[in-house]
């Protein structure tokens, strides 16, 4: 900030000087500022694509924006992240671990990138790279984040049940609007054989989020668990008619295969 306004002044000095000096140290200016601040623009356009739906174009914005090395953390936490959803894991690793170490950055932009990099390793099979860092943040940095990623992946590891439950519980209790909690209690329940709790959950899931593909798996799950194939066979179908599998889906298809074959 201290150099602009010294530019400012320097501006005004030349101006009041010589007018045509004055103008063309204006432009140097203005086109120094916008080299300088290039990755938040690329950012700002990589946003613009995000909203629009497209991915690719977004990741290529943000690329651009990480190769000018004037990306800030933010903006490279950001990549790190569209680089993870479009299938990079190994990728957005090396940028999280930039930003994990570089000096200077909020402890919150930090915690993100570790709770991204823990998706990472987990995506990568680092299955105990990333409980570490999921059971170390959550120690330290208890949030819905945190507690969906602990949950998430204590169900995926199939860690002990009874253990991971009651942890599920407490999340729900934290914020039992967030879908990804919501939906991880469902599938304890389930684990659990307690299908009733699960489905009820999971009704209103499905009500709130038409288009979460996880929540119409575990849903089927649990109705053919209770003798409900037809129910079962229903939800499997609207899955497929109303949800986009994305690399980030938790679900792979070889599960929904598998047990459309049961139905």
């Amino acid at each position: 900030m201290l150099k602009y306004v010294v530019m400012a002044v320097i501006l005004f000095m030349l101006c009041t000087f010589n007018a045509i000096l004055g103008a063309v140290a204006t432009v140097g200016c203005v086109v120094y500022v916008l080299f300088q601040n290039r990755a938040a623009f690329y950012a700002r356009k990589g946003n613009a694509a995000f909203n629009e739906n497209n991915q690719a174009k977004a990741l290529e914005y943000y690329k651009k924006a990480y190769d000018t090395k004037k990306a800030s953390a933010g903006i490279m936490l950001t990549y790190g992240i569209l680089l993870l959803r479009n299938g990079k894991p190994s990728e957005a690793v090396t940028i999280f671990n930039l930003v994990v170490v570089q000096r200077g950055v909020k402890a919150e932009i930090k915690n993100k990138a570790k709770q991204y990099r823990a998706l990472a390793f987990y995506k990568l099979g680092q299955t105990e790279d990333a409980m570490e860092e999921a059971e170390e943040l959550f120690d330290s940095y208890k949030n819905t984040v945190s507690y969906a990623l602990l949950c998430y992946l204590k169900l995926a590891t199939k860690a002990p049940i009874k253990e991971t439950l009651e942890l599920c519980k407490e999340a729900y209790e934290y914020n039992s609007d967030e879908r990804d909690i919501c939906d991880n209690l469902a599938l304890a329940y389930i684990e659990n054989g307690e299908y009733e709790k699960a489905k009820k959950i999971l009704n209103e899931l499905i009500e709130e989020e038409p288009e979460f593909t996880e929540a119409y798996y575990h849903m089927a799950l649990a109705c053919c668990k209770t003798g409900g194939k037809e129910l079962a066979k229903k939800m499997l179908d609207e899955m497929e008619s109303k949800c986009k599998r994305t690399y980030m889906t938790t679900v792979s298809k070889e599960e929904i295969e598998a047990l459309r074959a049961q139905l």
